[in-house]
């Protein structure tokens, strides 16, 4: 079984902002098929580097049709689409030795644990997480600014564009979401 990343101490690792969307929420049957990432490093966490990609589906016979939808899949997008063995080596190689950061990041993981085991890849990241939506939730638990703690109130409320599932603005509004709380 491949393991966590261990080296450097998580202070001085890259700190690597994704997005994943899927053919549905079950890891089972449906699989990415975008990816948005960022590359940040601490102490600012300013942007070093982007990717984006769309991953070529191979099982669209179990993807959630509503999941299609929002995600607005369209053959002819996907044209220029990647397997997703290679998306995940150039993940590995674009942030080795990260630290996973989202928005509500947990999903994402889950979901490229299970593909880097599926391919017999090992993990490029650490074992530990940041979730965007935590650090937002330990800051408007007590406001009255906000009814629904989602991405678009959050981002709404901080004055931050978003397109929402439209995965390269939905990860840039988490990441500055994440600077605005941190800092």
């Amino acid at each position: 079984m491949p393991r966590f990343s261990r080296t450097p101490a998580f202070k001085d690792r890259p700190v690597l902002f994704i997005d994943l969307e899927m053919t549905g929420l079950d890891m089972s049957r449906h699989e990415i098929i975008e990816v948005a990432a960022l590359l940040t490093y601490p102490p600012k966490f300013d942007i070093a580097n982007s990717y984006y990609i769309r991953v070529l589906p191979t099982h669209l016979d179990t993807a959630d049709p509503d999941a299609l939808r929002i995600t607005s899949y369209d053959r002819q997008n996907w044209a220029d689409a990647i397997p997703l063995r290679q998306v995940l080596v150039e993940l590995s190689q674009f942030a080795p030795d990260c630290i996973l950061a989202g928005w509500s990041v947990q999903n994402e993981w889950n979901f490229l644990i299970h593909a880097l085991e599926a391919e017999k890849l090992p993990y490029f990241f650490d074992d530990k997480m940041i979730e965007v939506w935590s650090l937002a939730y330990a800051r408007f638990y007590g406001s009255t600014e906000m009814e629904r703690l989602n991405l678009a109130n959050t981002a709404k409320l901080l004055g931050i564009h978003v397109a929402r599932h439209q995965p390269d603005s939905d990860i840039r509004a988490t990441h500055e979401i994440f600077k605005r709380l941190i800092f």
